[in-house]
């Protein structure tokens, strides 16, 4: 599980995310982020070190429930060793949803693309940060 401080849960959130990011994708997933700015929204407690992620996978990617839930297991897992190491940049509300490819693919395959995705969005810390 990720830590609950890095967790996007609320609907607002994900609408502001929506309403306010920039997309970046590849063929397995597609990654919605925003800068978060404390200023636009200054009720809703922003800090520009937050980093709050969420994820998505929708019935048009599966019916079943199961694929689903394993999908999202899996991209929490690959997100949540990225902030163990301290590989995510702070300060952004983000969205990891799954496309229909991503069935049936190795653990290791998704992991290859969300990092590819991740490193050309610039959500990376390089190695010299």
């Amino acid at each position: 599980m990720l830590p609950e401080a890095n967790r996007l849960k609320h609907d607002r959130d994900f609408t502001t995310l929506f309403k306010e990011g920039m997309f970046a994708g590849s063929s397995l997933v597609t990654v919605k982020f925003w800068k978060i700015n404390p200023a636009r929204y200054p009720r809703r407690n922003y800090q520009t070190h937050d980093l709050r992620i969420g994820f998505v996978v929708s019935t048009k990617v599966s019916k079943n429930a199961v694929v689903r839930n394993r999908l999202k297991r899996q991209m929490r897992e690959i997100v949540r060793l990225l902030l163990q190491k301290g590989q995510l940049k702070t300060g952004y509300l983000l969205a990891i949803m799954a496309k229909a490819e991503m069935i049936g693919k190795e653990y290791k395959e998704i992991e290859a693309d969300i990092l590819s995705v991740l490193r050309r969005a610039g959500l990376l810390k390089n190695s010299n940060d």
